[in-house]
């Protein structure tokens, strides 16, 4: 089965990561955050600091082009360039 998914950008800042996500959703593209630490939200519970990670936004490939046209016209711009 082929997948839907494909990479929109990636970051190592899953707080900026987050409010992209919100961003999409508020315009109906629904996203999966990915990270390549999948412990890194139960460090940061039990540390109190963010551990280094990449968070990669997946969106469905037929919402991809809005979806960059959505983050190219906001400030997240510069994000798009990562992939």
């Amino acid at each position: 089965m082929d997948n839907d998914l494909t990479i929109l950008l990636e970051t190592t800042d899953r707080v900026i990561a987050e409010d992209i996500q919100v961003l999409l959703e508020d315009s109906q593209i629904y996203s999966l955050l990915a990270s390549d630490n999948p412990a890194s939200s139960v460090l940061s519970i039990y540390l109190g600091s963010n551990p280094i990670e990449n968070v990669s936004i997946q969106v469905n490939k037929k919402d991809y082009q809005k979806a960059v046209e959505i983050i190219s016209n906001s400030a997240y711009k510069d994000f798009l360039t990562t992939v």
